[in-house]
């Protein structure tokens, strides 16, 4: 086994050959990237409170908030792709550094729209739309990338566990978002909340820029009882470049197919967290900003609990009964639970009552999040980057359409009746589980088991 290297190649000494204890680093770049999945939902989630101020300052329609809110989506769905050939060709080191940079600007940006009075409001409806959409597309390599770094990084029987730590970060990003906008746009205002979520950002990219790297055998700190470790599980050490024989096999893969269909009813099913949630209780069950924050704030709590307890419940599956049902088992249960819980919390009256079953159903949809990914991974390794892409984009153009149409819902079936409408359609992406084979693998001929 050689010397573990640092990021550019270089021999290092860190590690002891004769050392009988590996070192656990693989577990603080999990814990790297959970930091940058937080930072990544504290910028996209901002705007589901602060638009509620900005429709009373500009004079937006509800149609207008719907587009707004539906732009982020919609970049990141035509960015995902392109954002997973991008962390399959650069690795995860160099693209999340650079995207976290871009977040930061974009993120900042939208606190200098509008400054000038005289701006009519569908001026300021355009300059948004473009600004949210342009952070979609900077934020969409993010999970892809994510996917490689936990492929490259860690064993077979620990994806599913740090992928659900990762939406565990993520979930607390959401989770702080709303009171702390709530908090900074009453004291401060709502453009001073993006540029303090922007200069978040950018802190915690300097640290992942200055702590992280592309691959356990080229970094300092892993010792070669570790890398042994991890090289254990993994399918190969160093996934060779993907192929037309292997895009060949990716075309027809059904359980690709049946997982990125999953992937768009689960968006159409989770887009009322990111986007109308705020509102609806502000303005239609009118609790007041705070407890409408509050409220915000439980469903990505309840999710920061639910994806890694979800991810370990996955694995844990894996082990007992091996593939397909290890992976199947635990998306198929708690989607469809998440789908009964939002038909069942908009009929609740009482306001605390609904809020507990809404977050009830926020936690079970991100149990099943660590699924997704560590799938998608099992089926290919080589293409976890642009499959992740394309798998995640098409859950994005959900949660996008989702959004925007979620407004024009709204007269037609009311409130209730429309977010009844999300409900069922993550019972639909549950139930199509039973259709997905982790043991069909893209990146050989053989089935693994």
């Amino acid at each position: 086994m050689p010397a573990p290297t640092d990021r550019n190649g270089s021999k290092t000494a860190a590690a002891t050959p004769g050392s009988a204890a590996p070192t656990r680093f693989r577990w603080a770049i999990v814990a790297l990237l959970c930091a940058v999945a937080m930072v990544l939902y504290i910028d996209r989630v901002n705007l589901m409170v602060a638009i509620a101020y900005m429709k009373e300052e500009f004079g937006f329609s509800e149609e207008a908030c719907g587009d707004v809110l539906s732009a982020f989506h919609f970049g990141y769905a035509a960015g995902l792709v392109p954002g997973g050939w991008l962390a399959d060709r650069f690795g995860p080191y160099r693209v999340l550094t650079g995207a976290g940079i871009s977040w930061c600007v974009c993120t900042v940006l939208i606190a200098c729209v509008g400054q000038d009075v005289a701006s009519p409001w569908f001026a300021v409806v355009g300059v948004l739309f473009a600004l949210r959409f342009l952070l979609g597309l900077c934020e969409a390599c993010a999970f892809p990338t994510f996917g490689k770094a936990v492929a490259q990084w860690m064993r077979r029987t620990e994806r599913a566990q740090a992928s659900g730590l990762i939406h565990s970060g993520a979930g607390l990003g959401g989770a702080l978002a709303p009171l702390f906008i709530v908090w900074i746009v009453v004291h401060l205002g709502w453009r001073e909340s993006f540029v303090i979520s922007g200069v978040i950002t950018l802190a915690i990219t300097i640290v992942w820029a200055w702590l992280a790297a592309d691959d356990p055998a080229k970094h300092r700190m892993v010792s070669p009882e570790e890398l042994k470790l991890i090289a254990a599980e993994k399918e190969e050490m160093h996934s060779q470049p993907l192929d037309a024989a292997w895009f060949r096999r990716a075309a027809r893969s059904r359980s690709l197919y049946l997982l990125c269909a999953s992937e768009f009813f689960y968006g159409l099913g989770g887009f009322v967290f990111m986007t109308w949630f705020f509102r609806y209780f502000r303005d239609v069950r009118h609790v007041g900003d705070m407890f409408s924050g509050f409220f915000s704030s439980c469903n990505w709590l309840a999710m920061a609990i639910g994806a890694p307890l979800g991810g370990l419940l996955c694995d844990r599956c894996v082990r007992r009964w091996g593939s397909p049902w290890g992976r199947r088992a635990v998306p198929l249960v708690s989607i469809v639970a998440s789908g009964l819980c939002s038909i069942a919390a908009p009929a609740i009256a009482n306001n605390v009552a609904s809020a507990a079953v809404f977050a009830l159903s926020a936690g079970f949809l991100y149990a099943a999040a660590a699924a997704f990914w560590s799938t998608l991974i099992d089926i290919t390794r080589r293409g976890a980057g642009i499959m992740g892409g394309l798998m995640n984009g098409i859950g994005s153009l959900g949660g996008a359409l989702g959004a925007m149409f979620f407004a024009r819902l709204i007269p037609v079936l009311d409130y209730q009746g429309a977010l009844q409408c999300s409900g069922a359609m993550a019972i639909v992406a549950g139930v199509v589980w039973l259709g997905i084979d982790s043991s069909k693998q893209i990146d050989s001929t053989e089935n693994r088991t």
